[in-house]
């Protein structure tokens, strides 16, 4: 009998949805009970935010190794004060990332401090984490993956920016934005978000680890 059991507790080990069935904890029975396309652990998720945000940084080199062909369709060829208007897609992203990224942090946090858990409270909690997943990777990542495609364009140079130019009928996304933010701006502060979130990341996993100890 006392087999039959050590064999029922390691399989719920092996089997993270089978522990979650069997788990006291309310709030991973809800992550098991309730539909949601982004089920990975909240430290997961935030690893996720922290590359996804990291990689506007990438906008720095990019940028900087446009030819100068495409000078004609730039405000300038310095990314320490270009600020083209795409860039405002970026910022947008990053802002819709961190946010969401925050949300994530204080979900963790709040369970780790709290639990037991209430089935209500819970079911708030899970509310919040998958708005801020369909958030954070819907709408954040996608204009982050659409503001590297469209400085992945200018590496083309004045064939492929002219050549976006003419289909959008005269919309050149490079155009001047007229403030002061640039794209060294936005590639410093997407890279110091990055790590900030990379930090948050390792304090909610500790915190949450010790609910399993």
């Amino acid at each position: 009998m006392d087999r039959d059991n050590n064999e029922s507790t390691e399989s719920a080990h092996d089997d993270p949805i089978l522990e979650r069935v069997l788990s006291d904890s309310a709030y991973e029975k809800e992550r098991v009970e309730r539909f949601a396309h982004f089920k990975q652990p909240i430290p997961r998720k935030l690893a996720i935010q922290g590359y996804l945000l990291g990689s506007l940084a990438l906008l720095i080199p990019l940028y900087s190794i446009y030819p100068e062909s495409t000078a004609a369709y730039l405000p300038s060829l310095n990314p320490v004060v270009a600020s083209p208007k795409v860039l405002l897609l970026g910022v947008f992203g990053a802002t819709v990332e961190f946010g969401t990224a925050a949300l994530l942090v204080g979900v963790g946090l709040y369970r780790a401090q709290n639990e037991p858990l209430s089935e209500e409270e819970a079911s708030t909690l899970f509310d919040v984490e998958t708005f801020a997943s369909y958030l954070g990777f819907g709408t954040g990542g996608l204009c982050i993956l659409l503001t590297l495609g469209f400085f992945l364009l200018g590496i083309g140079g004045a064939e492929a920016v002219g050549w976006y130019v003419t289909t959008m009928e005269g919309i050149n996304p490079f155009s001047a934005t007229g403030t002061g933010f640039s794209v060294g701006h936005l590639g410093t502060m997407a890279l110091s978000g990055a790590l900030v979130i990379a930090l948050a990341r390792g304090y909610v996993a500790s915190r949450l680890e010790a609910l399993d100890v």
